[in-house]
C-alpha cells in the first residue's frame, strides 16, 4: 500500500524539522565554543602580536619546549639538510653566559646548530619569521626564539633584550650577517654582536666569551634566489629539498677572548668576521 498525499507531507515536514533542529544545535555548540574559547584566542592573538615586536622578550624555554625544538630540528635538517659534520663542538661552553655566532647561509641554520648545543639557549630570529602564519612565532618563542627588526638602526630593543638574556646566565645564538645568504658568499656583519657581549659583560663585571661558528652546505641555490622575497625562496627551498639536500658541514671556533677585543665596534666586529670566515671548510 502506497503512501498518500497527506502522509508524504507529513513525513517531508518531519525530515525537515529534524534537520532544522540538528542545524539549530550545531549553531549552538558554536555559539557556547566561540563564547568560552573567545578569551583564550585574546590572549594566544596577543601573544602571537607580541612575539613578533622587536624586543619582546618571552620567558626561558622549559623542557618540554627544548624537546619539541629537538625533535623540529630533526625533522628539519632530516628532510633539507642531510648529514651534519661538526668539528670543535667542545668549545661551545657548558655553562654562564656566551654569544654564539655563526654565519647564515640557509634558514636552517638555527635547526642545525640546536642539535650541537650542550644546553638550551635563545635565539635571535628575524621579525618576518615571526610573522608567518600557521602559529609559527608564538611556537618560535616557546622554544626561546624572539624577535628582532634586522632593518638598520630599528634594533636597539632586541639588542636591549639580548643583553638581558646573557646577564641572566643564559647564552645567546644570533647571525651577525642579519640577512640570509643563499649563495654561500660571507655577507657583512653588523656591530649588534659585539655591541652586544660588551654591555653584557659591562652589566655583568666578567668577560662574555663570543664563539664563532661557520656553517658550510654541501649546495646552494645562488645569489639569483635572493632577490626573491623571503617567503617565496623558503618555500622554493622546501619544495626543492631533494636537490639541494647535499649535507652540511659545522665548524666551531674558540672563543674570542676579552684581551683581543679593542672596544671599537668595528675593528671587533671585523675580527668576528674574519674569525667565522677562518673557519669555512671551504677556504673561501
Amino acid at each position: 500500500m502506497h503512501p498518500g498525499p497527506a502522509q508524504l507531507q507529513l513525513l517531508a515536514t518531519m525530515v525537515a524539522v529534524y534537520w532544522l533542529l540538528l542545524l539549530a544545535f550545531f549553531l549552538m555548540c558554536f555559539a557556547l565554543a566561540a563564547y568560552y574559547l573567545a578569551p583564550y584566542w585574546q590572549r594566544y592573538r596577543a601573544y602571537a602580536r607580541a612575539v613578533a615586536t622587536c624586543g619582546y622578550l618571552p620567558d626561558p624555554p622549559k623542557p618540554r619546549a627544548v624537546r619539541l625544538l629537538n625533535a623540529i630540528s630533526r625533522c628539519v635538517t632530516g628532510y633539507q639538510v642531510g648529514k651534519i659534520k661538526a668539528s670543535g663542538v667542545e668549545n661551545l661552553p657548558k655553562s654562564g653566559p656566551a654569544v654564539i655566532a655563526l654565519n647564515h647561509p640557509h634558514y636552517t641554520d638555527g635547526f642545525v646548530v640546536q642539535q650541537l648545543l650542550p644546553r638550551p639557549a635563545r635565539y635571535m630570529g628575524a621579525q618576518w619569521v615571526f610573522r608567518l602564519p600557521f602559529g609559527i612565532g608564538p611556537l618560535l618563542a616557546r622554544c626561546g626564539g624572539f624577535a628582532v627588526d634586522t632593518t638598520s638602526g630599528k634594533g636597539g630593543p632586541a639588542r636591549d633584550a639580548a643583553v638581558k638574556v646573557l646577564t641572566t646566565d643564559q647564552q645567546l645564538v644570533l647571525c651577525p650577517e642579519g640577512e640570509t645568504h643563499l649563495d654561500g658568499a660571507l655577507g657583512q656583519f653588523k656591530k649588534g654582536a659585539v655591541r652586544i657581549a660588551r654591555e653584557a659583560a659591562e652589566k655583568l663585571g666578567t668577560p662574555v666569551p663570543i664563539i664563532p661558528v661557520c656553517l658550510r652546505y654541501g649546495k646552494y641555490p645562488g645569489s639569483w634566489i635572493m632577490k626573491w622575497p623571503k617567503y617565496r625562496s623558503y618555500a622554493y627551498l622546501i619544495l626543492t629539498a631533494w636537490y639541494y639536500r647535499r649535507g652540511v658541514t659545522v665548524v666551531v671556533g674558540k672563543p674570542i677572548g676579552a684581551d683581543e677585543l679593542s672596544g671599537d665596534d668595528e675593528k671587533d666586529t671585523e675580527l668576528l668576521r674574519s674569525r667565522v670566515a677562518a673557519l669555512d671548510p671551504a677556504g673561501r
